[in-house]
């Protein structure tokens, strides 16, 4: 690589990407204070901020009292909500959902100001283009926040406020502009991706679609992305990963399953060095006609709602999706509710939800196809990914697995059939009924395909096609609990070498899962007794993976370590 004599060293030059990269807007703050030093050495950075002219129009308005940040806070209450009622349908409740300040959290606010008269009436280099002195104030901004990424300090930037209101609150002159009103603090944590790209609000644009040569709209040539890396055989990859590990300075196969776990990730991608660092959670959703027959605790248009809180982030899976660095999508398979685009759920809609499979095939072999193929267009649409998390989300879904679950595995109804959504004895009992009545129905064919179209859901026709597609694409799928393993045995007896691809993510409270993973010959990683759904239990799995995969990659060999290898000669044995 060809670098300028000015340029930085790699490793300085790698740290500055880096804090561009990383650079998140926070919400969740840890209550401690930040030091003077640190604060001081953040206003430096903001202060070293270039501005046209040099006129240097910005101040720095500290607020750490708590009478004026309650007044704030109060304001953007009744400015947000104004907001949620300007967008249409789900939009406005999604928004209403997402935490989109931390005033009163953040041990420190900080409105930095424009002051439009700095440097008099004739500014060099602002005569046609006067608003550079506010272009100027957004640099001071960038210069903070970047600084504070480096630091580890967390930077909220609260827009949902009227300027006049803050000029009037903080006795601003006339000739001075508030510009961004920050929150700073240690953040409880600082995530992958931005909140709004994480819940689904919208999506990261592409470069390439925002580059243009010589006229607005021509596409620039520009250097293609850095390609991924061929992928190794399997049998080299334990190979190389087994002589890696021999060094490391822990003793063979200590972390037990989590060990065969991630060596099962470096075959699947290829590496010899695993890596999770692109972890996603999809999360695929449908209504289903047993409902009708009282299985379930809760309504069906439940369904609906949860994949609100998925969106807007306010779910369970959503907050452990956060803080085990997952990005979330979610995608509509056959919910019996028009979600829009503006609610950023995926549409792959097969229908309003499936018919009641206690008195007629949940879909036609139409629709069953077009479900898988939903799945395996939604795992594309991804792009690259090192780890993905499935789950699901369905009113009376665990009926549809139970039913799946023994029609594949040739077992009674009794064996599969569990709580649910927490029904009682009484409603469990209904639902071994329900499911014998279906199993009746359906008869004695044990077609893979044929079995999902007459026994299964939308949702989980599609991760059967999302299972397929992982496979094409080599990527490791964690599953979660009883229904992503009930589609799991559909795809493997369709295409054996799925089961290659999947990672069992939890052994759920459910009678059937623990005869489903038997069934799959998968070890689960995690023995919670959950029975949420939701994606829950991959996400925790999936984090447990990322984790193992960054002890393989980061842990230090025995020569890296200085320490004598236990078989070298003089060591102890």
């Amino acid at each position: 690589m060809t670098t300028d004599r000015h340029a930085f060293e790699a490793a300085a030059r790698e740290a500055v990407y880096r804090a561009i990269g990383s650079r998140r807007d926070t919400r969740s703050y840890r209550p401690e204070p930040l030091p003077p030093e640190t604060l001081r050495r953040l206003l430096e950075a903001a202060h070293h901020a270039p501005s046209v002219g040099f006129m240097q129009p910005w101040n720095f308005l500290l607020i750490e009292g708590g009478e004026l940040r309650a007044r704030v806070h109060a304001h953007f209450r009744e400015v947000s909500d104004a907001a949620a009622a300007t967008f249409p349908g789900d939009r406005g409740e999604t928004y209403r959902a997402l935490k989109l300040q931390g005033i009163l959290d953040a041990p420190t606010n900080l409105l930095i100001t424009c002051d439009r008269s700095r440097g008099g009436p004739h500014v060099l280099g602002r005569s046609v283009q006067p608003d550079t002195d506010v272009y100027s104030t957004c640099l001071a901004v960038q210069n903070l926040w970047l600084a504070a990424r480096a630091e580890g300090v967390g930077v909220g930037w609260m827009s949902i406020a009227e300027p006049r209101f803050l000029s009037e609150t903080f006795g601003l002159p006339e000739s001075v502009l508030p510009v961004a009103y920050l929150t700073l603090g240690w953040p409880v944590d600082l995530p992958d991706t931005p909140l709004l790209e994480r819940v689904g609000w919208r999506r990261r644009m592409g470069l390439d679609e925002l580059v243009f040569s010589e006229r607005w709209g021509a596409p620039a040539a520009l250097a293609p992305a850095t390609p991924e890396p061929t992928p190794a055989p399997a049998e080299e990859v334990a190979d190389r990963l087994a002589a890696r590990r021999a060094r490391l300075t822990r003793p063979p196969g200590s972390l037990g399953v989590l060990e065969d776990a991630v060596a099962q990730v470096a075959r699947i991608q290829g590496r010899a060095v695993p890596t999770a660092q692109r972890r996603r959670l999809l999360l695929l959703a449908g209504d289903h006609g047993v409902t009708d027959e009282g299985v379930s605790a809760y309504q069906r248009s439940v369904t609906a709602k949860m994949v609100i809180q998925f969106v807007s982030g306010g779910a369970a899976v959503s907050a452990i999706a956060r803080d085990q660095g997952l990005e979330v999508h979610v995608a509509d398979l056959g919910v019996d509710h028009d979600f829009g685009v503006s609610t950023a759920v995926a549409d792959h809609k097969v229908a309003r939800g499936t018919a009641n499979i206690a008195v007629a095939p949940a879909m036609s072999p139409d629709q069953c196809e077009q479900a898988i193929a939903a799945g395996a267009e939604l795992v594309a649409g991804l792009g690259t990914v090192d780890l993905l998390a499935v789950g699901e989300m369905g009113i009376g879904n665990s009926t549809i697995a139970a039913t799946l679950a023994a029609a594949m595995l040739g077992c009674a109804p009794e064996d599969v059939v569990g709580k649910g959504t927490g029904v009682g004895p009484r409603t469990r009992a209904h639902k071994v009924e329900v499911v014998a009545r279906a199993l009746g129905r359906h008869g004695p064919e044990r077609d893979p395909t044929a079995v999902l179209a007459s026994l299964g859901g939308f949702e989980l026709a599609g991760l059967v096609g999302v299972y397929e597609e992982a496979l094409r694409r080599r990527i490791p799928v964690v599953l979660d609990g009883f229904i992503t393993g009930a589609a799991a045995l559909v795809a493997v007896a369709r295409t054996p070498a799925v089961r290659d691809v999947l990672i069992a993510g939890h052994l759920g409270a459910e009678p059937g899962h623990a005869r489903v993973l038997d069934a799959l010959g998968l070890e689960p990683l995690l023995r919670l007794g959950l029975r949420l759904g939701e994606g829950s239990g991959a996400a925790l799995a999936a984090g447990l993976l990322a984790t193992g995969c960054r002890v393989d990659a980061e842990m230090c060999t025995f020569e890296e370590a200085g320490i004598a290898h236990p078989e070298a000669p003089g060591a102890r044995r």
